[in-house]
């Protein structure tokens, strides 16, 4: 049992009336893989609102245990879901609530108030928006929405393997508010998050896949890109395409780049914004093997 498991089901023993849930990105999985989730567990969809329903079938899902919800069922099916749904896990979750009633209760938060009055599809289960939300309980219908879940683990970008961070929830027992969330504009303006870190990794999913040699799903591209990212700032490439070009060149070639004089004479020009970095690149390792 790895550690995370073992975190996991620690909590369920100690907690024998809490269940063990997962919110799945529907959309991440192939037809067949869909079926199959719905066929072997019961689920249901968080986007409940009518103005959403094109979205239903491809959005995040709640599942539980269709069956054996003791301890060794729940771990089984924390084992099962990780098998079948692999990269489409984004939260498991502990809660007292009835899953049926956790799923209506989650599906009020996948809207949400803007600064402007507007309403919006929030992604509350995604690791760039959890974080920004669970840091402000202070406002409107966020605490509502926390309160009746135990434990949060959410997938944490990290570049040599899949992770997840625990974050805890009000878990109360009581009566809960419908959540009504309203986002202010420093909220707003943090769950907007950085774009390119989330367009990178899934660009690269299909090469580091093909190339073979890492772990390769969406926390672990995520924590790659991000590091590799900081890497070209702190280098000093300004121009966004080359902070792309490094990213993708050293993802994918990165150990027979590295040190190399092709390598760093490209970059001292990129620096220099001489030439763009991939191309100054290509010029360096033909003249090589010309």
């Amino acid at each position: 049992m790895n550690p995370f498991s073992e975190s996991v089901v620690n909590e369920l023993r100690q907690l024998p009336d809490h269940g063990l849930t997962a919110i799945i990105e529907m959309a991440r999985m192939k037809a067949d893989v869909r079926r199959h989730l719905m066929e072997r567990f019961s689920g249901w969809p968080l986007l409940q609102q009518r103005e959403l329903e094109n979205l239903r079938e491809i959005g995040p899902w709640l599942f539980t245990p269709s069956a054996q919800n003791n301890l060794q069922g729940q771990y089984d099916f924390l084992c099962d879901v990780a098998g079948i749904a692999g990269d489409a896990v984004c939260v498991w979750l502990t809660s007292a609530m009835s899953p049926p009633q956790l799923a209506e209760h989650l599906g009020h938060a996948t809207t949400a108030k803007g600064p402007d009055g507007g309403t919006y599809l929030l992604r509350f289960h995604t690791e760039m928006a959890f974080p920004v939300l669970h840091a402000r309980q202070d406002l409107p219908g966020i605490s509502d929405w926390l309160a009746p879940v135990r434990s949060w683990w959410l997938v944490f970008p990290h570049r040599e393997r899949k992770a997840w961070k625990h974050f805890t929830g009000h878990g109360s027992a009581k009566s809960y508010r419908t959540p009504a969330i309203q986002l202010d504009e420093s909220c707003w303006e943090a769950l907007a998050g950085d774009p390119l870190t989330y367009r990178l990794a899934d660009q690269l999913r299909a090469p580091l896949e093909k190339k073979g040699d890492r772990e390769n799903c969406h926390g672990t591209r995520l924590g790659l890109v991000h590091d590799l990212l900081a890497e070209a700032d702190r280098i000093g490439l300004s121009r966004q395409s080359d902070r792309i070009d490094y990213v993708t060149l050293m993802a994918l070639q990165g150990k027979a780049l590295d040190g190399s004089s092709a390598w760093n004479d490209a970059l001292h020009e990129a620096k220099a914004l001489r030439e763009p970095l991939a191309q100054a690149l290509q010029v360096r390792m033909r003249r090589l093997n010309g």
